[in-house]
């Protein structure tokens, strides 16, 4: 199942829940996680852009 956010603000604050929550189940693997979606937000982000 995919979501699609095209809030910005929105999207940051699932990413913020996302790893919070992954935290919890996997404990350092969350910064992992974070970095992970970040790194993919900002890469959409980008190519939106250049379009």
């Amino acid at each position: 199942m995919a979501v699609v956010i095209d809030n910005a603000d929105t999207a940051k604050f699932v990413i913020i829940l996302i790893s919070i929550a992954w935290a919890f189940v996997f404990g350092p693997w969350a910064i992992v996680t974070f970095l992970e979606l970040i790194l993919g937000f900002t890469l959409v982000n980008k190519l939106k852009k250049e379009n």
